[in-house]
């Protein structure tokens, strides 16, 4: 019986069993079916991928050159070590027996170990770069387990700080390339914009692999070369542009534009402080951009299109056009300045305490007299200023879709004021817009452009971009009269007794023309005034006003036009100054 039963037990576990094992033969065999029939091609690409390495070629990028040809950024060969951490078997003894082999300092081992923990495993980190050949080939013979060497590029900045603004710099990509390690693409400003231009496009090498991964050979059956970009041509007169920046850097912080009256092209456009790009890829970057963007005086600001300024007193430019073409006033016509001017219950001042007694146009330009300026703008108005201002090229844009980011600024009237601030316009606002104070902001470059219309009678365009064709700028429509009486004053402020007497130049007879202007970035109260005015020196540097010139040569037939903010400079001087040795350097050519 107890035999029976025993039977009965081992035949139901044996069926179990064989049942069992014939349904896992049977799924077995449905998922080698499953592989081979319909997920062959899938299996096949992974198979390829443990065989080969795809690698991917990165061009040389276009050249960004200056109006004559030279570049301005440009590509250099260099030989990258870099390693890719998920690679090794130690990273940190990788690391160590590379530095003992390249004699890296302690900071750079520092700095190594900080971008590994900091990136993900896979991201190569680069150890050096152009690196000498013997120490590459010595390196590369080891055949360390997550060690490359790969010949590419480097970004090269040849005007290093000036103009980095403007140029910009390229950079790795929020989202690493697979396959593509150092891939770089423009960031800021043109290398960013024209980075279709510029990038080119890459090629691949197809690397054979062994079961280990050590490369055994190539396919080159499937190599595609890298096609190199193109080249940007820009405006820009690298003498002119460095002659500019290097003023600019002795009153620590400002912007300068320099147009060619004739063409619209900016030979030159800087701001500073500005940053040296080529630090980027130094073993103290981080430290480096760090600093630059805890400086308060902003220096990855572009301030020529991005900063805005009170344009001071060479906006009287724009108030003596208007009032001359509406006949509000004659050139001859004579204005009396005490040094004060009341009207209803304010008093307004001119920055000349005892005044500049009667002065007719001519007189006002050349002392920048404030209170002849205040009467003018009352009588014509608000409306009559703007349109003046908006057809001079105030408060417009002008390199939309060239540079990354400008500022229109603000060329108010009665209805902007109630929009913007809920007041209605009131008398003292058209007085004190007449000295370019009030709710007037403006840029460098719209400055510049002011007085390159006003000298010409023309609606000059500024281009930053290299063009063949020959610009053309239509008419102005100014009456040429009121444009002479505008010039005569201009050419008197750097003569004798004008307010930038001591910039005036002379290059073989060439002279320039001008107006200064400071602007205030505080207001004085009637406290202040009562008890004694402080003086720039008696201020924080921050409370200074802005020193601004804007000026054009030669001015028997003027070709040039700059403009200069010299930021808290307290005068115009350094501005003028700034101008003149621009000026110098464009006059000595015989074109």
């Amino acid at each position: 019986m107890i035999d029976k039963e025993v039977a009965k037990l081992f035949d139901r576990r044996s069926a179990l069993f064989l049942t069992g094992g014939a349904i896992l033969t049977s799924v077995l065999v449905l998922r080698m079916l499953q592989m081979q029939l319909f997920n062959y091609r899938e299996y096949t690409q992974k198979s390829q991928n443990n065989s080969f390495r795809i690698q991917i070629n990165m061009p040389e990028r276009g050249k960004i050159l200056s109006a004559d040809g030279k570049p301005i950024s440009r590509d250099a060969p260099t030989y990258r070590i870099y390693i890719i951490p998920e690679e090794t078997d130690d990273v940190n003894a990788t690391v160590a027996t590379i530095a003992n082999e390249l004699k890296l300092s302690k900071k750079r081992k520092d700095y190594i170990y900080a971008r590994i923990k900091k990136q993900r495993a896979f991201q190569p980190v680069l150890i050096t770069e152009n690196s000498d050949w013997t120490m590459l080939a010595k390196l590369q013979a080891r055949n360390i387990p997550g060690v490359h060497i790969r010949n590419g590029f480097a970004r090269v900045y040849e005007m290093g700080p000036a103009g980095a603004q403007i140029f910009g710099y390229v950079g790795s990509p929020e989202t690493p390339v697979e396959n593509a390690p150092f891939f770089t693409t423009g960031v800021t400003g043109l290398e960013k914009r024209y980075n279709d231009v510029l990038a080119g496009i890459p090629g691949q090498t197809v690397m054979i692999t062994n079961a280990v991964g050590r490369v055994t050979g190539e396919d080159k059956t499937q190599f595609r070369p890298a096609i190199t970009g193109n080249n940007l041509g820009t405006t820009i007169r690298g003498d002119i542009q460095r002659i500019l920046y290097d003023e600019l850097t002795l009153y620590r912080s400002g912007c300068g534009v320099v147009l060619d009256i004739k063409t619209g092209d900016i030979l030159a456009m800087v701001s500073a402080p500005s940053f040296d790009p080529n630090m980027f890829d130094s073993y103290d970057a981080d430290e480096y951009i760090k600093t630059l963007r805890n400086n308060y005086m902003k220096p990855f600001m572009n301030k020529a299109t991005e900063g805005l300024y009170p344009p001071g007193s060479t906006f009287k430019i724009v108030v003596a056009l208007a009032a001359l073409e509406s006949g509000a006033i004659t050139p001859n016509e004579k204005i009396h300045c005490p040094g004060h001017w009341d009207y209803g219950d304010r008093r307004y001042h001119c920055w000349e305490e005892g005044g500049h007694g009667w002065v007719n146009l001519a007189d006002a330009l050349k002392h920048s007299c404030d209170i002849y300026f205040y009467q003018v703008a009352l009588r014509i108005g608000i409306d009559s200023i703007k349109e003046m201002a908006l057809k001079l090229g105030l408060g417009q844009k002008f390199m939309d879709g060239v540079l990354s980011r400008e500022m229109a600024g603000i060329i108010p009237d009665r209805y902007w004021k109630e929009e913007q601030i809920g007041y209605r316009w009131v008398h003292g606002d058209t007085i004190i817009s007449g000295i370019g104070q009030g709710f007037i902001l403006t840029n460098c470059l719209q400055l510049a452009v002011m007085t390159a219309r006003t000298v010409s009678n023309r609606c000059v365009v500024p281009r930053l971009i290299a063009a063949n064709d020959v610009a053309t700028f239509d008419s102005l429509g100014l009456q040429p009269e009121n444009v002479r009486a505008v010039l005569r004053g201009l050419e008197q402020v750097t003569r004798k007794g004008g307010t930038a007497a001591s910039s005036a130049i002379n290059v073989d007879g060439a002279r320039m023309g001008g107006k200064t202007g400071t602007s205030q970035v505080r207001s004085i109260s009637r406290a202040e005034r009562e008890s004694g005015v402080l003086s720039n020196e008696e201020l924080k540097w921050n409370m200074r006003n802005h020193g601004i010139f804007v000026g054009y040569a030669p001015t028997n037939s003027p070709r040039y036009a700059v403009s200069v903010i010299t930021e808290h400079a307290g005068t115009s001087g350094p501005a003028a100054h700034t101008v003149a040795k621009v000026m110098r350097e464009l006059l000595k050519d015989k074109k």
